[in-house]
């Protein structure tokens, strides 16, 4: 085994100890290769506390907390003024992750949340603050759903 698959190895490891004490999510499997090389699919549903028409938003996979700001895989788009937004990032490494959404609603650009803005990490209290650890799973290929909902910072 080499050294990039032990370290995922160990994450996933590490991760089912963290997911079950977390939230919930659900896996299944869509038909990918399972050669390792196009990775999986992270998808899910965002609930926002208000409609936003137009705005940036981003869904983003990061190793930790701090390393957000240069996540693992993500997704950015548009809103499209529903209360709901659908997301997949696609071809992501297996492993464990933090998940933080953003909707810039006030449009002030960057990567950090401003007051207004709609915000919150997959497993959050509510409070802006990440989990404790890691706890969104990546499996080597097919489709694990992530659904979670963001506040108004």
């Amino acid at each position: 085994m080499n050294r990039a698959a032990r370290g995922r190895a160990c994450r996933v490891l590490l991760a089912c100890a963290a997911l079950s004490a977390c939230g919930k999510s659900t896996q299944s499997t869509d038909g990918a290769s399972g050669d390792g090389t196009a990775g999986a699919s992270v998808a899910g549903t965002i609930t926002l506390p208000g409609a936003a028409q137009g705005a940036s938003y981003f869904v983003r996979l990061a190793v930790s907390p701090i390393a957000v700001t240069t996540p693992a895989a993500e997704v950015t788009g548009t809103t499209t003024g529903a209360t709901t937004l659908d997301y997949v990032i696609s071809d992501v490494a297996s492993g464990t992750y933090f998940m933080l959404a953003f909707v810039d609603v006030d449009a002030s650009g960057g990567t950090a949340s401003t007051t207004g803005d709609y915000s919150g990490w997959y497993g959050h209290n509510g409070d802006g603050n990440p989990p404790a650890a890691a706890n969104v799973v990546v499996p080597d290929s097919g489709t694990v759903r992530y659904d979670f909902t963001l506040v108004l910072r």
